[in-house]
């Protein structure tokens, strides 16, 4: 093992600061870089194969003539990691992401150096966390909602059955339908026994209008546009049918599992009232996720905001099914979402910070009780079972939500808030009004 003299080792100097990356000239010494060099030819000595030499049997000068390259390959790979760990624990760096190179520079009997990047947390002291002033927006369950609530549920439970004479808004159709364009039929153009509304808008325009009129066992033709352009329509009429809606009154409640129809509009007050509740919390939390974000204004690692940005992204492209967008559509997207990326990584670090301020820690027995909770609400022994194993595997991960909560708990506990009234829903007034 090679000692080095203070002239020999490893140097270090910062050559700037960019937000949180560090920036770093790293040089290795011109010996210890020969001696890697060495090294690494006689591993490759080890397992080389040349004509007219037994493997591990060539000579050195030979594997230097044909081998150079590749060894000095090797040598400059093991410098940088060995490098880039002692230059980490001599500067006392947390990497958020690991750390980059660049700029290598590796002169024949010279020193190794190179550029060092490294990314690491953003050091502030979090403000404005204590006394934040929120308003929470309260709301009552209204008789209007309730009864908006009862009307859907008699919609959802509405029949259809036979109707007699031509076809009205009001009905429904089981047609069977050809699309078709100078005498060919569209791709994707027929379906057999397809229930059309007659009171909804339709994707094939004039589609309604054709059918308005028509006869159980009528052949009718005429003229729509698909994506704007002309086609023809022949459409067979199979059924005519019309909603009928049952009452509202105690037998319907009945057949929900309920004894009334007062107890009906009870259960529907509750459901409506924890939707209000509900919302009203999530507003509190955007407004203090607001007020953290105002008060505490420092640049974040850009790796995190990408990460961030693309796990948030590929969640919303789940939602739009196995095609996705495009690409331009997609870059756009991203554009938009980079600002909600940056804050949601600013939070973190600011959550974060708070926690360690204040002190915030979570024990066993809080784990313990979050796992109870969580099994208490399982409805089978299967859930129960998953519970188990993902507190187990990821309990670190549970540990920090746990932490924020209590962050953000603590936050909650010393706001000042005051209630105000919550606007009503411009569908509500409609509603209200009709």
């Amino acid at each position: 093992m090679a000692i080095w003299t203070p002239e020999q080792k490893t140097k270090t100097k910062k050559l700037k600061t960019e937000g949180c990356k560090q920036v770093f000239e790293v040089e290795v010494p011109a010996p210890k870089a020969a001696d890697a060099v060495q090294t690494a030819l006689v591993r490759l000595q080890l397992t080389a194969k040349l004509p007219g030499f037994r493997p591990g049997r060539v000579p050195l000068d030979q594997i230097k003539a044909q081998f150079m390259p590749r060894a000095r390959a090797q040598a400059a790979d093991d410098l940088i990691e060995g490098a880039v760990r002692e230059a980490l624990g001599e500067l006392k760096l947390r990497p958020v992401a690991m750390p980059s190179v660049g700029n290598l520079k590796f002169p024949e009997g010279g020193p190794v150096t190179f550029e060092l990047h490294i990314e690491t947390a953003p050091e502030f002291e979090p403000k404005g966390y204590k006394g934040i002033a929120l308003a929470k927006k309260e709301a009552k369950a209204s008789e209007d909602e309730v009864a908006e609530r009862a009307k859907q549920l008699v919609e959802g439970n509405a029949r259809l059955e036979a109707a007699e004479g031509p076809a009205a808004r009001d009905h429904y159709l089981v047609i069977d339908f050809t699309l078709s364009r100078d005498g060919q039929a569209l791709k994707g153009g027929t379906g057999k026994g397809e229930l059309i509304d007659l009171s909804s808008d339709q994707t094939v325009e004039g589609l309604v209008d054709g059918l308005l009129g028509a006869k159980k066992g009528e052949t009718r033709e005429f003229e729509v546009k698909l994506d704007g352009k002309p086609a023809s329509c022949s459409a067979v009429i199979g059924e005519i049918k019309r909603k009928v809606l049952p009452a509202l009154d105690d037998d319907f409640a009945k057949d929900l599992g309920v004894e009334n129809l007062a107890q009906l509009k009870e259960k529907l007050a509750e459901i409506v009232q924890r939707e209000h509740d509900t919302h009203a919390e999530r507003d509190l939390q955007a407004q203090t996720d607001k007020s953290l974000l105002d008060a505490n204004a420092f640049e974040v690692p850009a790796s995190l905001v990408e990460q961030q940005l693309e796990h948030m992204f590929e969640r919303l492209s789940e939602r739009m099914g196995p095609e996705g967008l495009p690409e331009a559509e997609a870059k756009k997207f991203k554009e938009q979402l980079a600002p909600e990326a940056e804050k949601a990584v600013r939070l973190q670090f600011i959550v974060a910070r708070v926690a360690e301020k204040e002190k915030v820690e979570v024990t066993d027995a809080d784990l313990a009780a979050e796992l109870e909770k969580t099994l208490s609400a399982a409805e089978t022994e299967k859930d129960k079972s998953r519970a188990k194993e993902f507190f187990e595997k990821r309990a670190d991960e549970v540990r920090a939500m746990l932490k924020e909560r209590k962050v953000y708990q603590l936050i909650r506990e010393s706001a000042k808030v005051k209630a105000e009234k919550a606007e009503k829903p411009a569908k509500a007034e409609k509603a209200a009004k009709a």
